[in-house]
């Protein structure tokens, strides 16, 4: 595993943050399928984005639960997998206030993303990545078959929690 520390501005748009983007970088290759269930303003192209934000320039506008059901269903098998979720109650609840939802019971419960990524499992192909974006290093986990492959700490000084970039390969998607 690699494992690396660089410092960089804070910013709400995660991939637009320098190291951030060189590490997305090494894994995103063009015209592969790539998936991002909280796409934000992700600026990469990609035909599977969905960002509950109807005003993001994303092919879906819809909770991220039903977005990754629905690429289940529509059989697709990604490459790569940006998993970039909201980092805190607070942020699900900034993020819900911002485009005129309430935040439910529910949506608190939400930190952990578990429902998302046991979907997750049958969306990546065998030897494909994840790339994890917050607050902690737990991916999607060694016990849905992923290794960690690189680490990514992007330090934004004293008064900001640092953004940990996770790689993690899926070396055997069967359960």
């Amino acid at each position: 595993m690699v494992m690396n520390r660089t410092w960089a501005m804070p910013n709400k748009n995660t991939f637009t943050i320098k190291p951030i983007k060189e590490f997305i970088d090494r894994y995103y290759r063009q015209n592969s399928i790539v998936v991002d269930p909280f796409a934000g303003q992700n600026q990469y192209d990609l035909i599977f984005s969905n960002d509950l934000n109807t005003k993001m320039n994303t092919a879906y506008h819809i909770d991220s639960v039903n977005f990754l059901k629905l690429m289940q269903k529509k059989h697709i098998i990604a490459d790569l997998i940006f998993f970039d979720p909201p980092y805190s109650t607070r942020q699900i609840k900034e993020c819900y206030e911002g485009i005129g939802l309430h935040m439910r019971i529910n949506d608190t419960l939400r930190s952990s993303w578990k429902s998302e990524k046991d979907i997750i499992v049958d969306l990546l192909k065998t030897g494909g990545i994840i790339l994890s974006f917050g607050w902690n290093s737990a991916g999607i986990g060694k016990n849905r078959n992923f290794e960690i492959i690189e680490i990514l700490l992007v330090c934004h000084g004293g008064g900001h929690y640092d953004t940990i970039c996770v790689a993690e390969k899926n070396y055997d998607n069967r359960k």
